[in-house]
């Protein structure tokens, strides 16, 4: 899913407190100093410190081994997720009975005791999602949607096919409001996409008229096409023309589409249930914050 201008960032993450046997615990319950003002500075706070300020991998000890740590880095217990409040309005809308949706999130962990039940209804929820469907818009380009980036290949490990998508397609989401939601603007055109299609409103002008169902770019400019086949053609504003973040040569188009509901939020499921997995193996709690800076 791509970023737009109004992408929130969560914390999602293990409530660890109560794993007795962390390696982290020891410096987290260990004051190294006091802050000005008296408040105790734990070591861990003092270690996160020195990693972030230069470098130094002392805390990567703590976290290498650690059970836990399931983004294997330092405090690999917790990461930082986007659109998860796009993913819980469309519970709200499409499986309104899920547990997920009374999730909270405001930081107050899930205790151990409701993980399996949380684990089983995203199980459930897959199967569910996988027959309703979710509005994005898609960029492509001669017909072909772009895809994350592939991962390189270890050494000696077989190439793989060039032609075959390895990475999650790349799309904006709706964000589930009533109003359209901005994705992607420059200084002549701002986009909007709705439940119903693309807008396209004009930098200091009201919106086109127009639910677009695609837009395009040729040699000679870029168009949009309506619900009813309808097409028109953009000026250019500012020296530019609509863009929609890829490439602004001629053949890309944007594609407005309704997606199955499990492909379009299938990275935040995959994170949850990875999540969820360790939290019930160690019995720990899980919680989630939004948003981060």
């Amino acid at each position: 899913m791509l970023d737009t201008p109004h992408t929130q960032r969560w914390e999602l993450a293990l409530e660890i407190f109560n794993y007795t046997f962390r390696p982290c615990r020891y410096a987290q319950e260990t004051i190294y100093d006091y802050h000005m003002d008296g408040r105790p500075q734990f070591e861990w706070e003092f270690l996160r410190q020195l990693w972030i300020l230069e470098g130094d991998p002392r805390i990567i000890d703590y976290c290498a081994d650690c059970p836990v740590n399931i983004m294997g880095e330092v405090e690999g217990c917790k990461c930082q997720v986007d659109n998860l409040d796009i993913f819980f309005r469309a519970l709200n809308e499409l499986v309104p009975d899920s547990l997920w949706t009374r999730f909270p999130r405001d930081g107050t962990p899930a205790p151990a005791t409701q993980i399996a039940a949380l684990l089983a209804d995203l199980f459930g929820l897959r199967e569910k999602l996988a027959e309703l469907t979710w509005p994005v818009a898609v960029p492509k380009e001669n017909g072909r949607p772009y895809f994350e980036p592939r991962e390189q290949n270890e050494e000696g490990s077989e190439p793989q096919d060039e032609a075959a998508p390895q990475g999650p397609m790349q799309f904006y989401a709706w964000n589930g409001e009533g109003p359209p939601g901005l994705i992607f603007l420059n200084e002549g055109y701002s986009l909007y996409l709705s439940r119903h299609g693309i807008l396209v409103k004009p930098a200091g002008q009201d919106p086109i008229p127009y639910v677009f169902r695609r837009l395009w770019r040729e040699d000679m400019g870029v168009f949009g096409e309506d619900s009813r086949g309808e097409q028109i053609g953009f000026d250019v504003l500012s020296g530019r023309y609509p863009n929609w973040g890829a490439s602004s040569e001629s053949g890309t188009e944007l594609h407005f589409e309704s997606m199955p509901a499990n492909q379009v939020f299938a990275e935040l499921l995959d994170l949850l249930e990875v999540y969820c997995s360790i939290a019930e193996e160690f019995e720990l709690g899980l919680l989630i914050k939004a948003p981060v800076s």
